[in-house]
């Protein structure tokens, strides 16, 4: 399958759907090198405007970038949105464009699944990598969140997948990476689903993936933490507008200093789009 991405911020986001994303990984499966795929979201973008080896991880080393994030469909809409030649006719446009953009992204959300395809994200998509491999009868390995959320994860994956199989769970404790090496060796695991959160989880792959024998290595962040019901999630028709950081925010509400990473993307995106205009 030929690889279709948006660059936004100088870091890759691939449109695809759910079907086409599982394709890949059964792509990345029959292959003998393993494979890496990321999930990037607004705050990952940031960081990785910060950590050149990081946006590297994500553009290079990974094979497949999953939009976790509803801002990351906005802002590859917003760069499509047309906008005259004219100097000062053109700024001013695009800025009204960005903003009524955001205004409107919460009530026409599915409006905004171009040019990339959905937002694909990571405490949903374990499902259907689940479901995927019960079908296909690859075994998954999980490792990360705090003492015990990897294994009740796996416990709630297996009572509602019928016929998955796991090959082991560990708590996210970097020192005990080598163990978790070999307990992936041991149990012949095909998937291996990492929750560290960004960067480490991708440093990792990158790090240690070829060592597990494990051919598809992916970045999660806080999934096992969804999927555990350890942290809850926001209802359906606040996911589907884009609204889970508010959620998020309101029961979590230290979270607010990440929290700024959307506000600070969708301002970068329109420094960059006003730099672009101007350049060309």
């Amino acid at each position: 399958m030929k690889r279709d991405f948006v660059k936004i911020l100088g870091v890759k986001v691939d449109s695809v759907t759910i079907p086409e994303a599982l394709e890949q990984i059964g792509e990345f499966l029959s292959k003998t090198s393993p494979s890496i795929i990321c999930t990037p979201n607004t705050e990952m973008m940031i960081k990785a405007q910060k950590d050149e080896n990081f946006k590297e991880i994500i553009n290079e080393k990974s094979k497949l970038n999953l939009p976790d994030s509803y801002g990351l469909l906005w802002a590859a809409r917003f760069q499509t949105l047309w906008s005259p030649n004219i100097p000062v006719l053109r700024e001013i446009i695009i800025f009204i464009e960005w903003l009524f953009s955001i205004i409107l992204l919460p009530l026409f959300s599915r409006s905004y699944h171009y040019p990339l395809k959905s937002k694909i994200s990571g405490s949903d998509f374990i499902w259907d990598i689940a479901k995927f491999s019960a079908e296909k009868h690859h075994r998954i390995f999980l490792f990360g969140g705090g003492p015990t959320v990897a294994e009740q994860a796996a416990l709630r994956l297996q009572t509602d997948v019928y016929g998955l199989r796991v090959g082991g769970m560990m708590s996210g404790d970097l020192t005990k990476s080598e163990e978790v090496i070999e307990a992936v060796k041991k149990s012949r695991s095909d998937i291996l689903l990492i929750c560290l959160g960004a960067p480490l989880q991708e440093q990792w792959l990158v790090k240690y993936l070829s060592r597990t024998g494990a051919k598809v290595g992916i970045g999660l962040g806080g999934t096992f933490d969804f999927v555990s019901k350890v942290i809850p999630r926001a209802p359906i028709w606040m996911q589907h507008a884009g609204l889970e950081w508010l959620f998020r925010l309101s029961i979590e509400p230290k979270r607010i200093a990440r929290q700024m990473a959307l506000p600070k993307f969708m301002f970068l995106m329109l420094v960059d789009r006003l730099k672009e205009n101007h350049s060309s």
